[in-house]
């Protein structure tokens, strides 16, 4: 048969469509819905009492508005002649015009929430067991348009709500139909199966009476063509030998084109859905991560809840993630990383048991450091996957299922999602929300880079962000598509499943070692500066308040504010990329974490430093530093120092890590001087010699130490630059390869003065004019120090430019190191391949570093995460100011501090030290003077005592420490409080091997790069 003269595949589609409204054998119209608006997304739902007063919703009307959380009720009594078990409504909400669910709701019946309507969820089959039902959906219209706007005159349109009786038969039929034709679709010309399904598929349709009108014959047809169908379909061929595994999902975003208050409503709506689908199919099986989003339903639907926990013991809802949210891995710090881990695996541990399936499932966050794998190991996590890294602008990662080796030699079984979806401009982009459309099931296949070694792989279906997650389209699907001629199979199941299988063809899989770049959406590093600041302070406050709380020996509450924190590292909120709402949030939150911190550390300085008037310095840095302090002029203590504005600053040579000092009189460091001739500025110590231009530009820093130009010769340092930034794609999201064609002028300034002039410190002030916006600097010498700070304040009001620093340094390498959590990474300073030519902006925390031998240039900050080192000029991004999702971002305020650095040593020992007495300020406090406790202390440079808290039990104290130079060998810890028993833990704070002690010193070894926890009891 010339199944193509014939048209039979346009023919099939065709007649698919016209006997899709035999899926309902019976229909029977809603009373119309009333609707009441409620005032915001925490409101509760009035699902009782009257309502016949409120305005009513007409079939195929709009109604609503934008960003409308409504509530709609209406009654129905039971057809009398329909099949109970079959009985279903059908609601058309309508369609907002959005890339989600919108309009979505909760459908409550009698009181009980028994599944969600949404765009692509309209059946909710009705309980049995009642001859009446009040009904009543809870829900939300959405944002519309782009940035997403409340004012948006967009409405939903509203179908025919009904009661029907659904046919399984046709539903059963259309589901295989449809499978067989979108295989035919997929498969090439060439492949006998395709023309065997035709011949399937015609041969049915014909055995089907589709003849007007279309009733009881239809009916009475329909077992006879489903026989046909299966028979053909039987006999066209075998599937491929290759399995999918359909993984029930729904990827939520804790915040993005909605605030918080709404995600917790999504959570209800598809957690719902999820548990009614159960009911009805028993392989299915629903895949699910985030314990924050656990939590917010525990609190806001404990029916739901407990839904979930029994079906989590019966095996059949996998909990999954290890994470608190699925969170930025880029930008949260070393700490709050374990945190997230700690936090996640709790949650469900203590809620389910231990069921968690240990994958660290991040499909939709924006890069991986080169660090994750070791924290997986320390967290009990074997697995990883992501989807982000096939959403690359130039190249494919070699190998979509691989083994990935930390930076410590810690390897993970990986696998990066196969599933292909256009999105836009990128060229080889898949998806984590699979429709289970034949080009998805066969693509997830044909996508993937390792056919030689792997033939399982899985397929995440359902629609997520609140749409629902799964229906019933998609099981039937999935089901469809088991034993598909020429596909490959597929059957449900979940991701343990999955990875228990890849690990069988696992052996040997390739190697990637390094970190997971991903190339695009580069500007999350920067968007929302003012976010990037916050969640630095916070880390830092709550690393003070641990480790002085430690030290005072308190065990203050600080789950909450850890929480908080982990809960706004989230990939959309830390990032920059939500709407304005969303911020607004964010801001209190980041507020109370630092109000807990606070409280916390200022009763642990109560304990240590005791009641009186001598001043006290408490430093909670890691490493050893000279520092400085301003004694305010309130406390009337005399000291030798310099006289600036607040106080008197006072040097602390060489305060060790975690030391309380009384503050007394130091020697002083040879002096610092400044000068100006009111155009120009000189700032000069005896180490080295930096000079002002007129724009504030650095024209000559010369390192007297060294006796060598810091900059190349005939270009300046804290060069300006303002690039135009708009993006092809995604504006808050990504800086794009092209940023770099229209570069601003780079203003005037319209002052350079000279505010300090030493003996410890030395401070020109300037102010330079750019397009509309103002941007005062700080530039500080300090005595004894070669680091010259920026102190930044800036008014900003620009949209679409970007705001970038830079520095030319006299310095020759291919590589620049850069400072990332819990070690280092090296990255390349050319564009030799089209990997390192796509790594033009890259994350770095508190610095990055760029040596020859004997010499380098450190490029430190308080709060930026986005860099880029080229051809000899170190570049420090600064400020995005996108407009999209949100018009407001970047505007206005921002306040930063960025130090350059130079140093003799082709290692960066001393510059870590530098970044932590940026970012770590010393807490003053005054007290009466006496004995203060001696801190821990490690006798080797290359490891750092990051963490010093107390257990989260209350049971002794943890310190967590880390090699950080790439060397091995034996490291003292010495315990002043004296060691009655020491362990080795997990980040669970779980025992997994004795120590070696006496009484005030822990003996251990340590490998490159390696983190060790260490519980010790007094």
């Amino acid at each position: 048969m010339n199944h193509s003269f014939r048209l039979t595949q346009e023919k099939i589609a065709q007649r698919l469509g016209l006997i899709a409204p035999m899926a309902f054998r019976r229909r029977v119209p809603l009373v119309p819905f009333r609707l009441a608006e409620l005032a915001d997304a925490e409101t509760p739902p009035p699902l009782d009492g009257p309502f016949d007063h409120w305005p009513e919703v007409a079939p195929d009307s709009y109604w609503g508005r934008c960003e409308l959380n409504f509530l709609m009720r209406s009654r129905a009594e039971r057809p009398t002649d329909f099949d109970p078990a079959h009985t279903a409504l059908h609601l058309p909400l309508g369609n907002m015009g959005d890339i989600f669910g919108h309009p979505e709701a909760l459908v409550y019946v009698n009181g009980a929430a028994i599944g969600s309507a949404d765009r692509h969820h309209h059946m909710v089959p009705l309980p049995d067991g009642a001859d009446t039902w009040d009904i009543a959906l809870h829900g939300w219209t959405g944002l519309v348009g782009w940035p997403p706007s409340r004012d948006s005159g967009a409405k939903p349109y509203i179908g025919r709500c009904q009661i029907v009786e659904r046919h399984p038969e046709t539903e059963a039929f259309i589901a295989l139909a449809t499978a067989a034709c979108q295989s035919v679709g997929v498969l090439s010309d060439d492949r006998p199966e395709r023309h065997r399904l035709l011949n399937a598929l015609d041969a049915a349709f014909v055995t089907l009476d589709t003849r007007d009108p279309m009733g009881d014959a239809f009916y009475d047809s329909l077992p006879r063509a489903m026989d046909s169908l299966r028979d053909g379909i039987a006999r066209a061929g075998a599937p491929l030998d290759v399995t999918l595994i359909g993984i029930g999902h729904a990827h939520m975003d804790v915040a993005y084109l909605w605030p918080i208050e709404q995600i917790r409503r999504k959570n209800g709506r598809t957690y719902a859905n999820a548990l009614r689908l159960m009911d009805s199919y028993p392989d299915f099986r629903f895949s699910h991560s985030q314990p924050q989003l656990y939590a917010y339903t525990e609190q806001d639907y404990p029916d739901i809840f407990e839904r979930i926990r029994q079906r989590v013991a019966e095996g059949r809802w996998e909990v999954m993630g290890g994470m608190w949210v699925e969170p930025d891995l880029n930008i949260p710090g070393p700490e709050a990383l374990v945190r997230q881990l700690m936090l996640g695996r709790k949650y469900f541990r203590d809620r389910f048991g231990p069921v968690e399936t240990p994958v660290l499932w991040l499909p939709d966050t924006f890069g991986f450091p080169w660090t994750i794998p070791q924290l997986m190991k320390h967290a009990g996590l074997q697995w990883f996957c992501t989807n982000k890294l096939n959403w690359n602008q130039t190249n494919r990662l070699p190998a979509s299922t691989h083994w990935w080796e930390g930076r410590d030699g810690t390897r993970v079984l990986a696998h990066v999602l196969t599933t292909p979806r256009v999105v836009k401009h990128l060229p080889f982009p898949t998806n984590y929300k699979s429709d289970l459309s034949a080009p998805e099931v066969m693509g997830t296949w044909t996508k993937s880079t390792t056919k030689d070694k792997i033939d399982t792989l899985p397929i995440c279906y359902g629609y997520g962000d609140g749409g629902g997650g799964p229906k019933e389209d998609l099981i039937w699907a999935a089901q469809a598509y088991a034993e598909m001629p020429g596909m490959p199979r597929l059957r449900m199941g979940t991701v343990r499943e999955t990875f228990e299988a890849l690990e069988t063809q696992a052996a040997d899989l390739p190697i990637w070692r390094g970190e997971h770049y991903m190339e695009g959406h580069r500007g999350v590093l920067t968007s929302q500066g003012w976010i990037k600041r916050a969640n630095r302070q916070a880390e830092t406050a709550l690393h003070e308040a641990e480790a002085l709380s430690a030290m005072a020996g308190l065990t203050p509450d600080l789950g909450a504010a850890w929480e908080l924190l982990c809960l706004n590292q989230f990939h959309d909120i830390l990032t920059g990329t939500s709407i304005t709402e969303v911020f607004t949030q964010a801001r209190t939150d980041f507020a109370a974490v630092r109000e807990a911190a606070e409280t916390a550390t200022r009763d642990a300085c109560k304990v240590l430093a005791g009641q009186g008037e001598t001043p006290v310095a408490l430093n909670t840095a890691p490493l050893p530093c000279d520092r400085f302090v301003v004694v305010p002029n309130a406390w009337a203590v005399d000291l030798e120092g310099q006289a600036v504005e607040g106080g008197t600053l006072v040097h602390l040579p060489a305060m060790a890590p975690y030391e309380a000092r009384v503050i007394g009189n130091s020697p002083v460091p040879p002096q610092v001087t400044g000068q100006s001739d009111g155009v120009t500025a000189v700032l000069e110590n005896d180490l080295i010699r930096v000079e002002i231009d007129a724009f504030g530009a650095l024209s000559r820093v010369f390192d007297k130490e060294a006796q060598r130009e810091v900059l190349t010769e005939g270009c300046k340092g804290n060069a300006l630059q303002l690039y135009e930034d708009r993006p092809v794609s995604w504006d808050a999201w990504d800086i794009d390869p092209f940023f770099e064609d229209r570069l601003e002028p780079e203003g005037t300034t319209a002052a350079v003065s000279l505010v300090e002039t030493g003996p410890l410190r030395a401070v020109v002030h300037t102010t330079r004019v750019l397009r509309n916006s103002r941007i005062h600097q700080r530039i500080v010498l300090r005595a004894g120090s070669k680091r010259i700070d920026f102190e930044t304040e800036v008014d900003w009001r620009e949209t679409h430019i970007l705001l970038k620093v830079a520095f030319p340094v006299a310095v020759h390498s291919s590589h620049a190191l850069y400072d990332i959590q819990w070690g280092t990474i090296p990255r390349v300073t050319h564009a030799n391949t089209p990997f390192d030519a796509a790594r033009f902006e890259v994350a770095g925390h508190k610095w990055a570093d760029m040596a020859e031998r004997g010499y380098g240039v450190a490029l430190l900050n308080d709060c930026k995460y986005g860099y880029d080192v080229r051809d000899g000029v170190m570049r420090l991004s600064l400020i995005k100011s996108s407009t999209e999702p949100d018009p407001t971002a970047d505007q206005g305020r921002h306040v930063f501090t960025y130090a350059l650095l130079p140093h003799i040593g082709d290692r960066s020992d001393g510059v870590e030290a530098e970044a932590y007495d940026l970012n770590h300020p010393l807490r003053l406090w005054r007290g009466d003077g006496r004995a203060l406790p001696s801190p821990p202390s490690v006798d080797v440079p290359n490891v750092t005592l990051r963490t010093w808290k107390r257990a989260e039990d209350g049971d002794g104290m943890i310190l967590r420490l880390y090699e950080a130079q790439g060397g091995r060998g034996p490291v003292r810890v010495t315990i002043p409080g004296g060691i009655g028993s020491a362990e080795i833990c997990d980040f669970h704070e779980v025992t997994v091997a004795s120590v070696t002690h006496d009484e005030r010193v822990l003996y251990l070894d340590v490998t490159p790069w390696e983190i060790v926890t260490l519980r010790i009891r007094p």
